[in-house]
């Protein structure tokens, strides 16, 4: 039984700023040691509840910062960027199951760090009508190719999410909203603990657990800029829709589709920023 696990880090037990998730301060490299460890005990879960592989997914941001000689040794890394699957890259129709750590609210919703893809690019996402997370998108393509979301960690704000779009999966939530830049956390080694029983649980269920997406293709991606330049941008291709002075709208055949021109617009940005 092979699982993929991707992680992210605004989700992570005691992460609430922004500072956390940028590179060059002393705070990044305390949360970045968070979120290895939180990797690490969704690796002991998987293996625990009969995995016999690994494979794990740096997902935040520069997609490398998870601190490869403390991982468990068992698990293979995916790590670096831009990849063309994003946050879910390594993943195919063979893994039994997919976890994801660390993960949050979407964009234009309340909750901690609350984005979807990029924060400076996206102020919303809908896919098909739908209000679209990292979860939605990513745990959407796992699905889509025949891989079940199993389990999912973050605040409670994510856990609504997850319950609505994949009721199937199991919530592990590790703290509670307060607002954008706070919230009421358990211990790292408390959300290590549960993270890592909840996974296992999960794991051994994965056979059972049902493979479903919120979203089916065809897929029509409404996309709210958070400004009018990058919709500029965007709209000049040939495939988009512009349907507002921040909004663009694109029809994707699959999830993978939709994950790249996302991915795209979101380099985009960063570029014109």
């Amino acid at each position: 039984m092979h699982i993929f696990i991707s992680v992210d880090i605004e989700g992570v037990a005691g992460v609430c700023e922004s500072l956390q998730g940028q590179r060059g301060n002393p705070e990044y490299e305390v949360a970045r040691r968070l979120m290895t460890e939180e990797a690490n005990a969704a690796i002991r879960g998987a293996f625990a509840g009969g995995a016999d592989a690994v494979t794990v997914a740096d997902s935040h941001g520069p997609m490398r910062n998870m601190i490869a000689e403390q991982l468990d040794p068992r698990a293979r890394l995916v790590s670096g960027r831009a990849r063309p699957l994003s946050m879910i890259e390594g993943i195919h129709a063979d893994h039994d199951g997919v976890v994801l750590i660390g993960y949050h609210a979407a964009a234009d919703n309340f909750g901690v760090l609350a984005h979807t893809v990029s924060g400076l690019a996206f102020r919303r996402i809908e896919v098909n009508g739908v209000r679209a997370g990292e979860p939605t998108l990513f745990a959407g393509h796992a699905a889509e190719i025949g891989v079940p979301l199993l389990a999912v960690s973050g605040d409670d704000r994510l856990e609504a999410e997850i319950t609505e779009q994949f009721p199937a999966a199991r919530s592990i939530t590790v703290k509670r909203c307060i607002n954008a830049f706070a919230s009421e956390s358990m211990s790292p080694d408390e959300a290590r603990e549960k993270i890592e029983q909840d996974v296992c649980e999960a794991v051994e269920a994965a056979a059972s657990t049902e493979v479903k997406a919120p979203c089916t293709p065809p897929l029509t991606v409404d996309i709210g800029f958070s400004k009018q330049i990058f919709a500029d941008a965007a709209a000049l291709l040939p495939f988009t829709e512009r349907t507002g002075a921040l909004d663009v709208r694109f029809v994707a055949k699959s999830h993978a589709e939709a994950i790249g021109i996302i991915s795209s617009f979101s380099l985009m940005a960063s570029a014109l920023a």
